[in-house]
């Protein structure tokens, strides 16, 4: 019998039917083809890719962004008293955004302005003198004393809110006059904070 080395290889696949047959003193040995390994094939090729799939659901909406610092435009506005006597003290209210910011204030003659968010601020003040510290919190916005010049730049800024409830586009003033019995005008350059 021949070594299994000197048997003659197939030239095919091996198939289920196919046998090994072993003879040793033992006995004779049969074995299915089965039970044979063969080399390993080639890596098949990749398959082609999938279809994408569905889009997801939109996801919710987020919280609304903080506004924006102001892009607001430079507006002059202004306001003229009654007749006031000599050093005595006129009162009333005008018109202005219900929030906004004073640049500058222009008067026509000398004296000196007081700003408030309320009437009621603007009455609990009125007997303070120019040399008494105001007290804070208590409505008052603008306090100047115009005695050398007419035309003023605030720096820092003021800050004219209407506190009244609900809030309106009105601003409270009172106005000492320091020059000659008469109508003062007054006029205000400021940016828009809250129509």
């Amino acid at each position: 019998m021949p070594h299994i080395n000197e048997l003659p290889t197939l030239n095919r696949a091996v198939e289920q039917t196919d046998q090994l047959i072993v003879e040793a003193a033992e006995g004779t040995r049969r074995i299915n083809a089965t039970a044979f390994k063969g080399t390993d094939g080639e890596n098949g090729t990749n398959g082609a890719t999938g279809a994408t799939g569905p889009q997801g659901e939109t996801g919710p909406q987020g919280e609304p962004g903080g506004g924006g610092e102001g892009g607001s435009t430079r507006v002059t506005t202004g306001f003229v008293t009654g007749v006031i006597n000599q050093f005595a003290t006129g009162t009333g209210v005008f018109a202005l955004p219900k929030s906004s910011e004073i640049l500058n204030v222009v008067l026509s003659g000398f004296a000196r302005l007081r700003l408030y968010d309320t009437a009621t601020a603007r009455d609990a003040d009125l007997g303070r003198s120019v040399y008494q510290t105001p007290i804070a919190g208590k409505g008052l916005i603008l306090d100047i004393n115009s005695t050398v010049v007419l035309s003023q730049n605030l720096d820092p800024h003021a800050q004219a809110s209407n506190a009244d409830n609900p809030p309106a586009t009105a601003i409270y003033y009172a106005l000492e006059n320091h020059g000659a019995t008469g109508a003062l005008s007054i006029s205000f350059t400021y940016l828009t904070k809250e129509i």
